[in-house]
């Protein structure tokens, strides 16, 4: 072990060593450990060339890799962990991190926050037309529940009868970055004429946990679970999914059979993560990283067959039209229209548009 350390820290400048917990110990050596893992830490915390020693993860080695963020793993002469094991798990982070670039806020500013599209003060929402909501979000592997925020603009007791749009938002940050965008949907057809609902996935704001591809999935259950119970009706909702929020937007059209809306608006989707790779002009990653997330929209949009509106800016940088192009002709339903924004980037179509004209596309498709 002191010959492994020594090597270890000639590696680097700091040596953080990780020791297992006594129920790994057990399952490993088929007996208990001399020492327990307090002891242990504590032992190789003493050691001159070991700068920390950690208690390791019972359930997954990740996270500890996660926490530490280290440029250089060492592995003992008796560790049972497989290189390319090690490798494709650290891949694993890497893409995640970049999948989901979320922020956690002790609270939600909303209207006073500096959104990524700038609108005039008059098209914001104020605080006594939008309520904050929780929701329960289930894990399905381990049933641990989650308290996911979401943001209700608009009026609770038209719910029954009035439209409602759930606006699904992009991979950056949280609902404080987006608000503009969702309050831009209460002012579809007049202020506040149809009622918007955005909600935070977890690990992004207010809301609990950290996220994942089948997390989405799971948070948007939550949230549709939640207009379910207030008696909203389907056939007068409308999924809006913008980049990232494209995917659950999707999954869930085409795969949640008990509440299907009635029609699916998507801006500036990726058709999948290895394809998003591929094309990108921005997003400078080894291909090989894309074997843990897969975001398989082009070929879940086959399953919709409600009406589409796709928009996407032509010279869209992070994702490139192209990626749209695939879901719009692999939709599978007979009603869709397009609209290609010229010289605009990737969050630039309602501004590029022109607000008012944006507005209306989104009206005359929910009203057709």
């Amino acid at each position: 072990h002191i010959y492994t350390l020594n090597a270890a820290k000639k590696l680097g400048d700091v040596l953080v060593v990780v020791v297992a917990t006594d129920n790994t110990a057990v399952k490993m050596k088929k007996r208990q450990p001399l020492h327990s893992q307090e002891q242990r830490q504590e032992l190789v915390n003493s050691l001159s060339m070991v700068d920390l020693c950690l208690i390791g993860q019972e359930d997954d080695i990740f996270k500890t890799v996660n926490h530490v963020r280290p440029q250089i793993i060492a592995l003992g002469y008796d560790q049972v962990h497989q290189e390319k094991f090690i490798t494709e798990g650290c891949k694993k982070i890497n893409l995640d991190g970049l999948a989901f670039p979320s922020e956690k806020l002790d609270s939600y500013a909303f209207e006073n926050a500096e959104g990524e599209v700038i609108i005039h003060d008059s098209l914001l929402a104020t605080s006594d037309n939008y309520s904050l909501m929780t929701f329960n979000s289930i894990d399905a592997n381990t049933g641990q529940s989650y308290r996911i925020y979401g943001v209700f603009i608009g009026d609770t007791t038209t719910l029954t009868t009035d439209t409602l749009l759930v606006y699904f938002h992009g991979q950056s940050k949280h609902m404080d970055h987006y608000f503009s965008r969702a309050s831009l949907l209460a002012n579809v057809g007049g202020k506040y004429n149809y009622n918007v609902l955005m909600m935070d996935y977890r690990g992004y704001g207010m809301s609990e946990g950290l996220s994942s591809e089948q997390g989405l999935f799971e948070d948007a259950n939550a949230v549709i679970d939640w207009i379910q119970e207030q008696g909203v009706n389907p056939q007068k909702t409308v999924f809006y999914g913008y980049s990232l929020g494209a995917i659950p937007a999707i999954d869930r059209m085409a795969y949640r059979s008990d509440f299907q809306p009635a029609k699916l608006i998507i801006e500036a989707p990726l058709a999948s993560v290895e394809y998003l790779v591929h094309s990108s002009t921005i997003i400078q990653v080894n291909p090989d990283f894309v074997t843990n997330l897969d975001f398989e929209n082009a070929e879940k949009i086959k399953d919709v067959d409600e009406p589409l509106l796709w928009m996407h800016g032509v010279e869209d940088t992070y994702v490139a039209i192209e990626n749209g192009e695939i879901i719009y002709n692999n939709h599978g339903g007979s009603v869709k229209e397009a609209e290609r924004v010229s010289e605009c980037d990737h969050s630039e179509v309602p501004i590029i548009m022109g607000v008012d004209l944006y507005l209306d596309r989104i009206l005359n498709f929910i009203r057709n």
